[in-house]
């Protein structure tokens, strides 16, 4: 199984950068997407967000893009968004992976 991590941002959050406001949470948000501005401590802004019965990168990609496919994806929040470029993946023995342009990039 692979557990799924995303930043999720709260209503009031993305009011407060449409007014131009930034935060940590936000920078960690908009750097989570670029191989550059990525930062591994920046995981404390990410939420569990669903858990993947597979134990390939690449399948769970897949599951997490193609939701009518049959996958077994479990959403374990509320809110969970197909898998893109920043999100982080946990494997069973604890190593982590973001998702990156191409690829997974160990953290």
């Amino acid at each position: 199984m692979i557990k799924v991590y995303q930043i999720q941002l709260t209503d009031a959050e993305v009011d407060a950068i449409n007014n131009n406001e930034m935060f940590p949470k936000a920078k960690a948000f908009f750097d989570r997407s670029f191989d550059s501005t990525f930062k591994a401590e920046n995981l404390e802004f990410y939420t569990h967000v669903a858990n993947v019965d597979t134990n390939d990168m690449e399948e769970a990609f897949k599951a997490m893009n193609l939701w009518d496919e049959g996958a077994n994806v479990e959403k374990v929040t509320e809110w969970c968004s197909s898998m893109s470029v920043g999100d982080v993946l946990e494997l069973e023995d604890g190593a982590r992976y973001r998702c990156a342009s191409w690829g997974f990039t160990a953290i």
